[in-house]
């Protein structure tokens, strides 16, 4: 007779036969935890610990609430067991109470916050995802308008903190007048009906006795407090998480409640998953290897259960033209050995870096398909941009811009004004970009990124042909563009996609580009908290390999202007085995300047009886460490210190930079592909 343990191993059976009470699954990457938690619910329902409609199963996606109905269902769990996200749970109450609850009608759900956001994105120039996105950071932290600013500091917004909180109370106000909720507001208004309404919260848990609770560690304050809510008095909590792969820091998720679960439940039930059937003993010792001084990080040694493999290689090389060409070939040998398309994976950190690799594939006959993103030249801000490019190529364009005259790059050889000139002007002029103005928001940057990876391009051309037209770079993007490759058929083509679009899937061959400071971690990423997400980032995406691995980085990139800019190997690279850079190759110049701004910033907020931040945050002192200013004028082109800053602080600040003379990047201000 077959039950709903058989199959399991022996952590995964001591997991499904806590049938009661607080239980918690740390579960690592590869162990196999949709399918602990799913035949612990078919053993719950088997035992008669539970009716199947008492369970309610929730997880974050549509895509992984659907395969956990799809693998009950083939358990035989019969219905009507609930599985569904937070949000559709959440809804789905507050659609049944509503009439209760209040004599309004039931608000309509509005698909996207940025249809509302739109008009004053316009207004105020600024990006309305970056906008929406700030609105849901603010939300998933349970802030009301009144209350954003307080909670802001240490954030860059798209715009200052009361400027935001009057756009966000301004969207409050207008979403309401129309008699409309957002995804945030389904959890929030939930968790508020439980609060305040006693007889539906009883008749809630009543219903849903057994809650168990997928991806924990993606938790956000606000699904916590809704959890909390579906509970009430009681403990029959089923968690099931990794925090070593809490990479939505961004969106407010949290590892503290599942590294914390048991202090709230004492008499918890705690089981953890280390037995990894995915990958090979060698990819295994490499994520291992990355995660040995990660700060508190729970997650024990994964212990490998399928036969050995090829060793992963890591790698450098001069530039990035040499990093694709190896990977390409790369990519070439594991098809001809045999491994289909559809099981290779090449991830990068942001989405700018899939041009270089699409036309790489291209040109190699490679089919592809980028995962959860246009392609390259299908994205809108590389649309307009080429738009606007022809339109100038069709007008005649030949004027340089001002600060090209004059330069020694700033016109060919005959003394017309370069193409890649030209083309930089048509971005700043026509869609506000700028080099070394890299804006707030994760939105805006993409669209920044992209933007620079197109006049990229353009410098490559000119650099190939000195004597190139304006219209002949213009036409050769157009054609670029229209010589994608990308495959409609996704299991016959290999994967790009980035690092977090990496979370919850699987391949063969996992190949990790450009794993260089700036990237990984991103240059952003400036406090500890940040630069330890990620960490836990690249660990997903060495995870995610079965049995191929690859993970490169090259010494020189192109910037914001298409020149070449020195990078550096990741600090997460050192020690992770063959082919790995030597830690004396990164630490040693950079430590020692970050080192001397971080003591005269921590002296002068003393002398100044401020916190160190008023002086400058950890992002603007990143970018000293990165840029290292000789002058006044320098020191103005970073970001964070404006000319208030350069009165009050500039010649002290200079002072301590001039000791890290020379420099190691160019004056230009280019941040590779940041």
């Amino acid at each position: 007779m077959t039950t709903a343990l058989d199959g399991l191993d022996a952590r995964q059976r001591a997991a499904a036969e806590a049938v009661t009470g607080p239980v918690c699954i740390l579960a690592g990457a590869g162990s196999g935890k949709t399918r602990t938690i799913t035949h612990r619910i078919a053993h719950q329902v088997e035992t008669g610990a539970a009716r199947p409609e008492q369970v309610l199963a929730v997880t974050f996606t549509d895509r992984a609430a659907g395969e956990l109905r799809a693998r009950l269902r083939r358990l035989g769990t019969p219905g009507p067991l609930r599985a569904a996200t937070f949000h559709a749970a959440a809804y789905a109450q507050l659609r049944h109470f509503w009439p209760r609850v209040t004599d309004r009608p039931l608000p309509e759900v509005v698909a996207s916050k940025v249809r509302l956001l739109a008009p004053a994105a316009r207004r105020l120039r600024v990006e309305a995802r970056d906008l929406a996105a700030e609105v849901e950071w603010a939300k998933a932290r349970r802030l009301t308008p009144e209350q954003y600013a307080a909670h802001a500091d240490g954030r860059h917004p798209p715009l200052g903190a009361e400027r935001m909180a009057a756009v966000f109370a301004d969207y409050e106000r207008d979403k309401d007048g129309a008699n409309l909720v957002d995804f945030d507001d389904m959890i929030l208004l939930t968790e508020r009906m439980l609060r305040e309404h006693e007889d539906v919260a009883a008749q809630v848990r009543g219903r849903y006795r057994f809650v168990t609770v997928d991806e924990y560690q993606d938790v956000n304050p606000a699904q916590d407090a809704l959890l909390d809510a579906w509970l009430g008095d009681g403990d029959d909590l089923c968690v099931v998480g990794d925090d070593a792969q809490t990479i939505y820091g961004f969106a407010g998720a949290s590892p503290a409640y599942l590294r914390s679960f048991r202090s709230r439940y004492p008499r918890a039930t705690i089981v953890q998953l280390v037995d990894n059937y995915r990958s090979t003993p060698q990819v295994l010792e490499v994520a291992n290897r990355l995660l040995r001084n990660a700060p508190g990080v729970t997650t024990r040694r994964l212990v490998a259960h399928n036969p050995p493999g090829p060793a992963p290689r890591l790698a450098g090389y001069d530039d990035d033209d040499a990093e694709r060409d190896a990977v390409v070939a790369r990519v070439r040998e594991l098809l001809a050995d045999g491994v289909p398309a559809g099981r290779i994976a090449i991830c990068y950190r942001v989405n700018s870096q899939s041009e270089a690799l699409e036309q790489a594939l291209s040109r190699a006959g490679v089919a592809y398909v980028v995962r959860g993103e246009r392609g390259f030249f299908d994205r809108p801000e590389i649309r307009q941009a080429l738009a606007l490019l022809r339109a100038r190529a069709g007008g005649g364009e030949t004027t340089p811009p001002p600060e090209a005259s004059g330069a020694p790059d700033g016109t060919s050889p005959a003394g017309a004004p370069r193409a890649d000139r030209l083309v930089e002007r048509a971005l700043r002029e026509g869609l506000s970009w700028h080099p070394r103005r890299e804006p707030d928001g994760e939105a805006a940057r993409e669209r920044w990124r992209n933007l620079s990876t197109l006049l990229g391009l353009a410098t490559q051309a000119v650099r190939d042909d000195p004597a190139t037209t304006f219209a002949r770079v213009v036409d050769d993007l157009v054609a670029r563009g229209a010589a994608g490759h990308e495959s409609a058929d996704p299991d016959g083509a290999v994967t790009l996609l980035t690092l977090h679009k990496a979370k919850g899937l699987e391949f063969d061959a996992v190949l990790i580009v450009a794993v260089e400071e700036g990237l990984v971690p991103i240059s952003h990423a400036t406090d500890d908290a940040a630069v330890a997400e990620e960490r836990r980032l690249l660990y997903v995406g060495l995870t995610r390999a079965r049995r191929h691995l690859w993970v490169s980085w090259a010494r020189s990139r192109p910037g914001a202007r298409g020149a070449p800019v020195r990078r550096r190997p990741s600090r997460f690279l050192y020690g992770l085995g063959a082919g790995a850079p030597r830690p004396a190759a990164h630490r040693r110049p950079e430590a020692g300047v970050g080192g001397r701004l971080r003591a005269w910033r921590l002296e002068r907020s003393r002398r100044d009886g401020v916190p160190a931040y008023v002086v400058f945050d950890d992002r603007t002192l990143a970018a000293l460490t990165e840029r290292r200013p000789a002058s006044t004028r320098e020191l103005l082109e970073v970001r964070g210190f404006g000319p208030v800053r350069a009165r009050r602080y500039g010649d002290e600040v200079l002072a301590v930079l001039g000791a890290a003379r020379p420099r190691q990047a160019p004056a230009s201000g280019d941040h590779g592909d940041e």
